[in-house]
């Protein structure tokens, strides 16, 4: 017999925010002293997948399968679970958010929670007991306790934000004895200080001892700089050092490009493959530096032990950026509105390869028209759509496969907070400090984009001649000396060196263009400054496109056409100016950072040696 046991809870504080920590699950479930849940994804032959949860409860084993949960951004969210093991049969969980004032959403809402309950055999009446006693008084006070952390805050989030990190934390759910941790931390922020004198690291070790388990299993530089709204540069030169310092863990996480999740948690870039396959989607895919590797950060063992457990796993607090979820059966129809905060929004669909767009912008202001997709056998039927943010967009979606369909729709807010390894590989401190993270032999991995940048000494043959090798070779390696500071100030990294050239590799072709300006402007200054009475001119190119890393000569390298076509270029520079290519130009508003500090261009086409096709570049000169 199922029981329905149910309660509501007012909040004061915006919509936005009440969402962000009602529905977070995984948290809420741990706060509560529910016990952790062993998830394992079981890929059917129609290209779905079953999620089956098993635990023990006072020594009871339970094991269920979970139901895709079902929600709409600041609305609601349910999930049903289907028992094989243990006194429940079925078990069902809602929460709906009911706005005080729907055109209002900043003054606070009702949160009215249910969970339903089918129970048998003998340990039936003590399970319906044990709902009442272990989740529904346990969750009716921690929304209070969560209401009124949210009304001490002084900062409110806009209507309708996608909140990637918690408006609050529950530090005292973790109430445990941190003596031990914070005197073994102190030691490894001291040798961290060593490497790097900054505030940021304390900051850091702080956080290791005093932040719950669920804050620092996946620990995102980008993440804790928003959080603390301090510089990103600065805060992962701080993790990087706190990293070689053992006070963290650095890991590769293989992230899956359909759903996002990840995969595989890898402790060296040399455990990484070519090929992975996610049992939640039921896809293959390849793996690539910039989307499907990540850098995450954990505590080092030896300063405090960090479970990787689960309470729930497939809630939305889980994952913030998804905005809509619904399972939907062969022939459901799922009809709803939605508001959403600006930005760009993407639809996709288990099974189908395909995405569909939204674009949400304020300035518009018509009525939206309604988003209508239809799954089909072979694909999608429906268009990308514009609409306005902040209004109530008509969404419907229909399954007219013979399979079931999870449909969801994700902000692309998740890339904002994500360390890519292609990011962090072109950075310079990174291969300063972990020249041993490498690839495996043989392995080859893409790159969709980056900047590659080559520079060389103008007339070094006459300068050997006229100073002599060891006066000459002095000088070059004074002139090494500037370029790597001044790559690393703009986030660039030094591949490698050819002769008295060096290969730098950006993933913004901002920066790269930033840091070509401040070469020409620095390196003779600096290099006559070292006492040497002859300078250097340089000759430098750039390049942007998509390219392969591999492991050469025990450094990582990057390899292919973008880089054979960057050092062609620099070899058409007659010293003093920059080449560029046409098709880096266009992805940097015509080269906007170089034409702000006072360089014009001259548009040429020239021929490049192994290229068919003459290469349309621009000459900049002062």
């Amino acid at each position: 017999m199922a029981k329905t046991y149910s309660f509501e809870a007012e909040f004061l504080a915006p919509v936005a925010e009440v969402w962000r920590v009602v529905s977070d699950t995984d948290l809420i479930d741990g706060a509560i002293g529910l016990p952790a849940i062993n998830y394992r994804d079981e890929p059917q032959p129609d290209g779905t997948t079953r999620r089956i949860a098993s635990m023990r409860k006072l020594g009871i084993a339970i094991e269920y399968e979970e139901f895709p949960f079902t929600w709409v951004h600041e609305q609601m969210y349910e999930v049903t679970r289907v028992f094989s093991r243990g006194p429940f049969r079925t078990f069902r969980h809602s929460c709906e958010l009911i706005p005080k004032d729907p055109e209002k959403p900043e003054l606070g809402c009702t949160v009215r929670t249910s969970f339903t309950a089918e129970t048998g055999g003998i340990f039936g009446p003590v399970a319906q007991r044990g709902t009442r006693k272990s989740v529904l008084a346990p969750y009716r006070k921690i929304f209070a306790q969560l209401d009124q952390k949210l009304r001490e805050r002084k900062t409110r989030e806009k209507s309708h934000t996608i909140l990637m990190q918690r408006p609050v934390p529950l530090t005292e759910i973790d109430t445990r004895d941190r003596s031990e941790e914070e005197a073994r931390a102190a030691d490894f922020v001291a040798r961290a200080r060593k490497l790097l004198d900054s505030p940021l690291v304390d900051r850091i070790g702080s956080a290791v001892v005093r932040y719950p388990d669920e804050e620092l299993r996946r620990m995102q530089p980008k993440a804790f700089a928003g959080r603390w709204k301090t510089p990103r540069d600065d805060t992962l030169n701080a993790f990087l050092a706190c990293t070689r310092a053992g006070l963290l863990k650095m890991r590769w996480d293989v992230i899956c490009p359909h759903c996002r999740g990840d995969k595989m948690n890898l402790g060296s870039l040399s455990d990484v493959r070519e090929k992975a396959f996610c049992p939640s989607c039921n896809i293959n895919f390849d793996i690539d530096l910039d989307r499907s590797l990540e850098a995450v950060f954990t505590p080092h063992p030896q300063v405090r032990e960090v479970p990787g457990l689960h309470y729930c796993l497939g809630g939305p607090g889980t994952t913030p950026h998804i905005v809509y979820q619904k399972l939907l059966a062969p022939g459901e129809e799922h009809a709803f509105h939605i508001r959403l905060a600006p930005g760009r929004y993407r639809m996709r669909f288990t099974g189908c390869d395909d995405y569909r767009w939204f674009d949400l912008e304020e300035a518009r202001n018509e009525a939206p028209a309604p988003a209508e997709f239809n799954i089909t056998d072979t694909g999608v039927e429906g268009g990308d759509i514009k609409a306005a943010a902040g209004q109530p967009l008509p969404v419907k979606v229909r399954n007219s496969a013979k399979r079931r369909v999870v449909a969801v729709m994700e902000s692309v807010e998740w890339a904002r907070d994500a360390l890519s390894a292609g990011e962090l590989v072109a950075d310079q401190r990174f291969r300063d400090l972990f020249s041993n993270e490498v690839l495996a032999p043989g392995i080859k991995l893409a790159v969709e984009s980056t900047t590659i940048l080559f520079t060389d000494l103008v007339g070094s043959t006459a300068m050997y001649n006229d100073l002599g090798d060891a006066r000459a070779f002095s000088l070059v390696n004074t002139h090494f000396e500037v370029l790597h500071a001044l790559v690393e100030k703009h986030q660039g990294a030094i591949v490698k060196t050819i002769g008295d050239a060096i290969m730098a590799v950006f993933t913004k072709p901002e920066n790269a263009l930033r840091a070509a300006h401040e070469l020409h402007q620095q390196v003779d200054k600096y290099v006559r400054e070292k006492g040497h009475e002859r300078g250097c001119e340089l000759k430098i190119g750039l390049h942007e496109g998509p390219c392969i890393a591999v492991t050469l000569n025990e450094k990582l390298d990057y390899f292919g056409t973008t880089v054979n076509l960057a050092a062609r270029v620099q070899h058409m520079s007659q010293g003093g100016d920059i080449m560029v290519t046409q098709n880096l130009a266009q992805h940097t508003h015509d080269c906007e950072p170089l034409r702000e500090q006072g360089w014009k261009s001259q548009t040429q086409e020239v021929h490049a040696k192994g290229f068919k096709q003459p290469v349309p570049v621009l000459r900049f000169t002062k």
